[in-house]
């Protein structure tokens, strides 16, 4: 099980556009791997490529789902997931950290100290 959090700034504006969150996210967490979520268009025609029959429910959350940009992140005692959104302007970072958490607090103080974002727990 892991622990979720939102890396925001606490004035509720945005934290910037995706390749500016993208290097700061790299200095805070070096290594980190940035790529694309298929879309649920996407999903559903690998779905449908394999064959696979989705229940109607799915099918509709799909078509209306963008792609987003993501980040994983894979350190010495914990890993990392960082959701930037599908827009082009991230107003905020949805993180999913496992393992040991409490490593990751000094890329978080990082974070907070260079560029003013903060992390909340819901």
């Amino acid at each position: 099980m892991g622990l979720d959090g939102t890396i925001k700034r606490p004035d509720g504006k945005p934290l910037g556009a995706v390749a500016e969150v993208e290097q700061a996210l790299a200095l805070a967490f070096p290594g980190v791997e940035f790529g694309r979520m298929m879309s649920g268009a996407e999903k559903l025609n690998a779905a449908a490529a394999q064959e696979i029959e989705l229940p109607e429910i799915l099918r509709q959350h799909f078509e209306s789902t963008p792609a987003q940009e993501c980040g994983d992140y894979q350190g010495r005692n914990f890993s990392a997931q960082f959701n930037l959104g599908a827009d082009g302007i991230v107003q905020q970072v949805d993180v999913g950290l496992y393992g040991d958490t409490i490593a990751s607090a000094p890329m978080f103080v990082f974070l907070e100290e260079r560029y003013g974002w903060i992390i909340t727990h819901p």
